[in-house]
């Protein structure tokens, strides 16, 4: 059964001065699905994802996780996993304390630290690397250690916003399958941003 939570989103609407970046835009996400978000820069797709996120205010619309309305709830309170473009990691941590963080925020105790990050280590075939300075990883080891802290937590969505945009095409290939046979393993809800229809087409 998948683990994954259904989105709905109703109506949403953002603008920015006289430019709407998201207009009435209404979609449904079932529980464990695979959605990808696919339109040219500019096109408001990662505008979308951020506002289900939580980072952008929607002027209009609602969203809503598992039934739950949750337009007005900061980032923090919706239990999301989000991958960035850029990654976001912390240069100044290792890997295993980059993927701790999310744990450590939520006052989680160090021995379940431990095991869950392990587990994720495992899952984005890292773990001999868990000693690593983030600024000693490849651009695609680094997007691993980017999906397993969205992940070491085990939100039921996971948010990606374009996360294989800086990487080699061979690289990009290679990772896509890896994205599928975790999402196929875990069974979480995915909304994913591409302006790349061949990628889009092959998650």
């Amino acid at each position: 059964m998948p683990r994954g939570a259904a989105i709905e989103i109703q109506g949403l609407t953002k603008r920015y001065g006289d430019v709407t970046a998201i207009d009435d835009v209404s979609l449904t996400v079932a529980e464990g699905e695979f959605v990808t978000l696919l339109g040219l820069s500019g096109s408001g797709k990662s505008t979308t994802l951020m506002a289900v996120a939580g980072f952008v205010d929607p002027d209009g619309g609602s969203i809503a996780i598992s039934g739950s309305d949750v337009t007005a709830l900061p980032p923090e309170k919706r239990n999301l996993g989000v991958v960035f473009q850029n990654y976001a990691l912390f240069p100044h941590l290792n890997v295993f304390d980059n993927i701790a963080f999310p744990l450590r925020m939520r006052r989680h105790a160090e021995s379940e630290i431990e095991t869950q990050v392990r587990r994720v280590l495992d899952l984005v075939s890292l773990r001999d690397l868990s000693a690593r300075r983030i600024t000693e990883l490849s651009g695609g080891q680094q997007q691993r250690v980017a999906l397993a802290r969205a992940l070491v937590f085990s939100p039921p969505v996971l948010l990606m916003d374009e996360p294989l945009g800086a990487l080699d095409r061979q690289l990009r290939e290679q990772l896509q399958i890896e994205i599928r046979r975790i999402h196929r393993q875990l069974g979480v809800t995915v909304l994913y941003v591409t302006h790349d229809q061949e990628e889009a087409l092959s998650m």
